[in-house]
C-alpha cells in the first residue's frame, strides 16, 4: 500500500510518515498543497491523507483540487481535523473526501483509518 501524507508541520508529517513505515506501509509526505499536487501527477497512491490546516492553504481546497486531477479522482482521501461538526464533515465530502479523521488521535488509531482506505 503507498500512502501520500499532507501535513506543513514538519514533526507530525515524520511521525506519520515513520509510524506507517514500521507497519510496512509505504508512506510518501507533502508539506503543501502543491508539493501533494505535483506528487499526484507523478505517482499512484492507493490513499491520501490531507490535514484540514495547511500553511499555503486550506486542507479542503487542497482535497479539492486533488479530486479534480485525473490521478486524483478514485483514490480514498481521508482529511485530518481538529472540528468534529455535521459542518466539517459536510465540507470535506462536498469535496469529494471520504472521510474525517478527528484530532487529537494515537498513533494506532491513525494507522488503523490509513490502513481501511481500500
Amino acid at each position: 500500500m503507498k500512502v501520500l501524507i499532507v501535513d506543513d508541520n514538519e514533526e507530525l508529517l515524520e511521525f506519520f510518515l515513520l509510524s506507517l513505515s514500521e507497519v510496512g506501509v509505504q508512506a510518501v509526505g507533502a508539506k503543501s498543497a502543491e508539493e501533494a499536487l505535483e506528487h499526484v501527477g507523478k505517482e499512484k497512491f492507493d490513499g491520501i491523507v490531507v490535514d484540514a490546516t495547511l500553511g499555503d492553504s486550506d486542507g479542503i481546497g487542497c482535497a479539492q483540487r486533488i479530486r479534480e486531477t485525473k490521478s486524483g479522482r478514485g483514490v480514498p482521501l481521508l482529511v485530518m481535523s481538529s472540528f468534529s461538526t455535521p459542518l466539517a464533515r459536510r465540507m470535506a465530502k462536498s469535496v469529494g473526501c471520504d472521510d474525517l479523521l478527528v484530532k487529537p488521535f494515537g498513533a494506532a488509531q491513525f494507522i488503523e483509518r490509513v490502513k481501511t482506505l481500500k
